[in-house]
């Protein structure tokens, strides 16, 4: 299927921030499949992963590109940051590449960076909510196998967050808040965190060899957060 311009827009300007350093990181690759996946059918996938994982192509293809809609710009910038941030914090050199992204839709410096700090803060808060939400589950019938305690710690170690603040809540794994609780403050996150919350403890829930409680209460999670069923199975896949 064709992508619009503002998937192609995205699916350009997000590898342009993992390629920032000149190293795709785990999570940004991990980003780039899930953006690939969620937009284009196997037909398509094989080429936009060959352009995406070749700095030189994007760079041409970003001189190419036109200007998106206006209307679109603001939105994305903040996918694009989002990128920067799938490896645990977004450097100078990411913004660096951001500012060039937000100049050539029409966003000056200033505002940008802006818009960065305001997204720096909600992200911080949105890996507090996955964080102690995987502690959660991994504690769900009180018994918690090697490969979710792997998760959980590869999960922390991507999350937005300082260094002394990321110790603290390595301690939720042995005294998670209640699920109910969690999932109340899911429904209160914007559409766009809700659906990253979700993706971000996937993973963790696919770690899980005991059964089917822990897809149950993700999918409990979605309904809560106003996503399809569909779309959480799809998340499961990613």
């Amino acid at each position: 299927m064709a992508l619009t311009p503002e998937q192609e827009w995205t699916l350009v300007a997000c590898g342009m921030i993992a390629h920032a350093d000149d190293v795709l990181e785990v999570g940004e690759w991990d980003e780039i499949v899930r953006l690939v996946n969620a937009r284009l059918d196997d037909s398509e996938s094989e080429h936009w992963l060959a352009v995406l994982t070749d700095r030189a192509k994007l760079e041409t293809h970003f001189a190419e590109l036109p200007p998106p809609a206006p209307i679109f710009a603001e939105q994305l910038l903040h996918q694009a940051w989002r990128m920067a941030l799938a490896d645990g914090h977004g450097s100078d050199i990411e913004a660096a590449v951001h500012d060039r992204i937000a100049e050539k839709v029409g966003i000056d410096g200033d505002r940008a960076q802006e818009m960065r700090e305001n997204w720096n803060t909600r992200a911080a808060e949105r890996a507090e909510l996955v964080v102690a939400f995987a502690a959660a589950l991994a504690n769900l019938d009180g018994r918690m196998d090697p490969a979710e305690a792997v998760q959980f710690d590869a999960l922390l170690e991507r999350q937005p967050v300082s260094v002394s603040r990321r110790l603290q809540l390595a301690e939720l794994l042995y005294s998670p808040p209640p699920i109910d609780e969690l999932g109340a403050r899911v429904q209160g996150l914007d559409p766009a965190d809700k659906e990253a919350v979700l993706y971000d403890i996937a993973p963790f829930v696919n770690a899980s060899h005991r059964g089917d409680r822990e897809r149950e209460v993700y999918f409990e999670l979605a309904d809560k957060a106003a996503i399809s069923r569909e779309m959480a199975e799809q998340m499961l896949q990613a």
